[in-house]
Parts: structure tokens; sequence; C-alpha cells
């Protein structure tokens, strides 16, 4: 039997040696193919492993002003940027990790020379994107603008500092601070809501973005093409040479935006509006907190100024976020008064005398009689002058500022002689409401009411106050109460009488130019619509405009009669329950118009006049924009 059993053995180990054998042919084989083979492949994917890739952020596009003059552009800075080096399945690391990372940062990234540095709980909850509500995966800016002494402790500690890397980027300086603020805007951290919509136009979690004005109009030609830098890694994900950089793909700058502005009227106009606010704070000028003021060719629509008061100063969200000091400087400057709507009072009343005499319930030569005060069918209303205007013709109206006149246009407008006859409800009905109606249509011929177009990325269109059962409405219409339009309104509606009736759209953006300085969009003037109203009833107005700064009688003749610009012009003043607002419109040349304006000052005292309240503001904004020496004012 064990003699039988030998070879049986015998077999059984050669066929198992033939099975080792074979096997280790085909591993020899499989390795031969992956050495020769796919060697260049694995080699590849080695060399990557060994990188890590790092974004270099892109400069955003420049603001230049109308004559080359650059307001806005970048400076070089260093950002101190935390990315988890965990993956998901290592939260206990992960947690571990940015516990000791930030325990270390806080004595690199201490400087006496800030009023408030780091704590470990603030860092740590920045690692974390606690407050931003950021992905695992996204980086997070710890510090920007970190300084040289900051970013060399951090190079030299990189190795212990799993996560952390020290990103060169450009920081958007707003070199000339408060400049234009509302019309340039600044930028935002992305929100979580937005962040969908933003990653898939190939951003990254932590770019800044514009969040308001020209920033946010003109996002996606100021934002560049990010590039990218390689760094070398070890097996543990720490730098090999901290400090080399490989840089892998260049960043390519935004474009640069060619605005309209002028900067010289620009600052002129926004040192006018904060030294007539102080004054009549300190004289005791009402409840004025605030101002604005808007200057546009009337051939073209270029905005040369805008300019709101209070304004803001856009660094303070350089970092994406604010601090509460910083928020409580920003608040009182956040909206845009140059694109919010405020009574127009008398500014309207160049358009009510046109629609009057185009209705034919006046006409050019007539003359009606203005003793202080008129029967509103109900309602006595008094003229802003005591002792009436006497009897006055259209033009005279309007250099006059008379409510008597323009009350009457309403009353004729809304046929109050029948309103004994039908009854309060069924007169409205029938005659005062479609009155309203069709004379809110005339004003939104010459952009009241309705949108300008402005390359803004929102503006108020302002509203009507048509109230039930009174017989005010359209009187009061026909003065600018009951109603509100912006200060950018109001400056495209003279300047569409001042140019002949053409509703031009205002622009704030003249040229988008690329890096390498081709235009790659540019602006063209655009004419919304042309007025329905003859030229005739343009001109009949026009002289009104003109005798108001140039006539004795005129309201604003004090203040204008002898420039040597030939103003044509109008004052406004709107009661608003508590206060008034004061306005002054108009243009230059009276001839031949370069430029129209309009100026508001809310909240103004009670009683007071325009000239003196909002003039002021208005003739260094024209005396700027003429060259016209401080010695050569009256």
């Amino acid at each position: 039997m064990e003699a039988e059993n030998q070879p049986q053995s015998g077999s059984r180990l050669q066929f198992l040696f033939l099975i080792l054998f074979l096997a280790l042919v085909i591993l020899l084989l499989r390795l031969s193919f992956i050495q020769l083979g796919k060697g260049a492949e694995y080699q590849q994917l080695a060399e990557e492993n060994r990188y890590a890739q790092q974004v270099l952020p892109a400069p955003r596009g420049r603001f230049i002003d109308r004559n080359g003059e650059v307001l806005v552009a970048n400076k070089p800075s260093f950002t101190i940027q935390y990315t988890d080096p965990y993956t998901i399945h290592e939260k206990e690391k992960a947690q571990q990790n940015i516990e000791t990372v930030a325990e270390k940062l806080v004595p690199l990234l201490k400087d006496p020379t800030e009023k408030e540095n780091l704590s470990k709980e603030q860092i740590i909850s920045i690692m974390k994107g606690e407050k931003d509500n950021l992905p695992r995966s996204a980086p997070r800016k710890i510090k920007q603008s970190a300084t040289d002494q900051q970013v060399a402790r951090i190079r030299e500690h990189l190795n212990e500092l799993p996560g952390i890397a020290v990103i060169p980027e450009a920081i958007r300086d707003y070199r000339l601070k408060t400049f234009a603020s509302n019309v340039i805007g600044y930028l935002h951290s992305i929100r979580p809501e937005k962040w969908p919509e933003y990653r898939d136009k190939g951003y990254q979690m932590s770019d800044l973005v514009g969040s308001d004005g020209l920033e946010q109009q003109y996002e996606q030609y100021l934002k560049g093409v990010d590039g990218a830098t390689r760094v070398e890694v070890n097996i543990n994900g720490d730098r090999v040479d901290k400090n080399a950089d490989y840089i892998e793909k260049k960043p390519i700058p935004g474009n640069d935006v060619i605005l309209t502005i002028d900067k010289k009227l620009q600052q002129a106009t926004e040192q006018a509006l904060a030294e007539r606010v102080t004054a009549l704070q300190k004289e005791g000028g009402g409840r004025v907190q605030n101002a604005a003021a808007v200057a546009m060719d009337p051939n073209t629509g270029e905005v040369l100024a805008m300019a709101s008061y209070p304004p803001y100063d856009p660094n303070d969200w350089v970092d994406g976020v604010m601090t509460n000091e910083e928020y409580a400087r920003y608040s009182p400057g956040a909206i845009n008064r140059a694109v919010y709507p405020f009574a127009p009072g008398s500014t309207v009343k160049m358009l009510t005398t046109m629609i009057g005499l185009r209705e034919g319930v006046i006409k050019p030569d007539e003359k009606i009689l203005c003793t202080g005060g008129l029967d509103l069918s109900g309602y006595y209303a008094l003229d802003w002058l005591p002792q009436g205007h006497g009897w006055i013709n259209g033009k005279e109206a309007i250099a006059g500022s008379c409510n008597v006149y323009m009350y009457t246009v309403g009353k004729r407008l809304g046929k109050h002689d029948l309103l004994a006859q039908y009854g309060v409800k069924s007169w409205m009905e029938k005659y005062d409401y479609p009155a309203f109606e069709k004379f809110k249509k005339y004003q939104n011929e010459f952009g009241l009411g309705v949108e300008t177009g402005i390359d803004l990325p929102y503006e108020w269109v302002g509203q009507y106050n048509y109230q039930p059962e009174v017989t005010t409405n359209m009187p009061f219409l026909a003065i600018g109460q009951n109603v509100t339009f912006t200060p950018i309104q109001l400056a495209q509606y003279v300047s569409t009488i001042a140019n002949g009736g053409k509703r031009m759209q205002p622009f704030l953006a003249k040229e988008i130019v690329d890096p390498n300085g081709n235009v790659i969009k540019k602006t063209e003037p655009k004419v919304l619509n042309q007025v329905t109203f003859s030229q005739d009833l343009l001109n009949y107005v026009k002289d009104g405009m003109w005798q108001v700064t140039h006539e004795p009688y005129g309201t604003a003749s004090y203040m204008f009669k002898n420039k040597p610009y030939n103003v044509a012009g109008k004052t406004g003043t709107a009661q608003t329950g508590v206060a008034e607002n004061y306005w002054f419109v108009g243009y230059a040349p009276y001839d031949n118009p370069k430029i129209a304006i309009a100026v508001v000052v809310p909240d103004g005292r009670i009683g007071a006049h325009s000239y003196e309240m909002a003039g002021p503001i208005a003739e260094t904004m024209l005396d700027t924009y003429f060259n016209v020496p401080p010695k050569s004012k009256p």
C-alpha cells in the first residue's frame, strides 16, 4: 500500500510546483507589462501625486474715469488660507488638526499694530467655515492682507501647519476711499444661497463678488480667469520646499470698465453735498441727514456725476465681511439716493404747463389770477407766496413757481366744473381718475415714474398715490405732491426738455477694455423714445426755465443770473408732513445744452427756499463743469 501511494504523492507535488511556477510567470509578465507598457503612465500619476495644486486668484478689472484716471484698481497681497487635508471619513483627525493648527497660528499671526488680533476661537470658526456655511472642500481665508512678517513666520512653520497655504492675490484697492461709492459698489463673499449659481460659472467658494453698484452690474466683465500654482508635497501632504512654487497657469486679469464719470466733477459734487448737509445741520436746517445729485450729458445720456450723501468706504468690505464698527459706518450710506424716490415738488411744473397747453385747458398767453390761494372744490390750498403772484401766464408761473396757476391746470384737466353735476364718486370715475392716468402717461414719456434704464443693479421708479373720494388728486399732482420720483429720473426729464424731446438712456459704463487694450463692449447713446410734445411746447417751458434763473421774479435768479454759462432751471419744494424736500434741476447752456443736473436735499426745515437749500450744490456743480473759479462767484 505504501509503495502504491508514493507515486501518487509525487504527482501531487509536481502538480503543485507547476501551479506555483505558472503563477510566478504570470506575475513576472504582469510586472513587466506595468514596467514597460504602463511605466510612463504610472510615473506621471506618481509625479502628479507629488504636487498639490493651489488657485492663483486673477486680479479684477479696474474702474477708470472718462479722462483716463484710475479710480479703482488692485494691490498685491498675501492671504493665509486653510483647506481641510483630510477625507470625509477622517473627521476626528480633521477636528484635531484644526485645534492644533489654530493654536499654532495665534502667535504667528499676532501683529501689535492691529487693533484686534484673531483669537484661537475665531480662527477655529473660520477654519470650520461656520459663519459662511462653507463645504469641507472649500478653502477658508483666515487672514487677508497679511503683513510681510506674518507671511514670513507662516512660511517658516508650514510643515507644522497641515492644510495652511500662503496664497498671493490682488485685493481690491478703492484708492479714493468713499469716492463714488454708491455708484461703484463693493465686493462681498458669495452668499450660500447664491453658491450654486456662481459654482456653475467657475467661481471658487472663497471668491469675492460684486454685491452692489457697478461691481455687481459688470461682474461678468470684471472677473478674471484664475491661474494655478503647484507645490511639492510628501506622502503626508506636507510641503517639501516651503519657498518653491511652480506656476502652472498664469491668471488672466479681468476687463477694465471705462466710466462716463468725470473725476473732477464727481469730487466737487460729493464735497458740495457734504458741506451743504453739514452746514444745514449746524444752522438748524430741519431733519437734514442726506442729499443726492446727478449730472448727465443731455445729448448722449452719459452720467457725468452721481453722488449720494453720506457715502461709505468700500475698503471696509475687502475681507468679504464687516466688523460691527465697520457696518455702523456703512449703514447710513448704504442707499444710493440718486436712484431713490422723493416727492419732486415744483420741478414737475414745466410738464404740467405743457400738458395743460396740449390738452387745451390753458393758452400760451392766457393770464390766470393768483391771489395767494385757490379753492380745490372743498379744500382751500395756499400758494407758497401769501400775497399771490397776480396775473401771470405759463412762463411766468414756471419762473415764479406759482402753485395757484398749476392748481388751475389740474382742476381744468380733472373737469372740476362738472363735480357738482355728477357727485364726487361718479365724477372721479368719469373724469378725475382718467385725467390722472393720462397725466401719468405724459410724465412717463419724459422718464418720470418709470425706469430710466441706468446700468445699475436696481433703481426705484417711485409711486403715484391716487386717493379715493377727495377732490385734490389732480391739483396736487400738478404741483408734484402725492407722487415720488428719483434724482436720476429728474435728470432724464430735464435732459429730454433740453435736447428737444429725446429721452436718452443714462449710462455709467462707456467702454469695457480687455487686458490687451481691446474694446470688447462700447455703449452707444440710445434714444428710449421721442416725446409726443411739439417743439413749440418744449421751447415755451424752456423760456420759463430761463426766466427762473434770470428774471427778478425767478426763484433762482439771485444765484444764477450773472453766471457766464447761461443756465435754465427750476426750483422745487415738496411737503412731506414733517419736513420739506428741496430741489434744483436745470441745464446749461440754455441755447446749447451740454449738462443737465438734478439736486435734492430731503427733510429740510419747513419754510425755507430751494435756492438756499439745494442751490449752492447746483452752483458748485455747474461752476466746476464750466471751469468758473471761486473768485468769479457773485
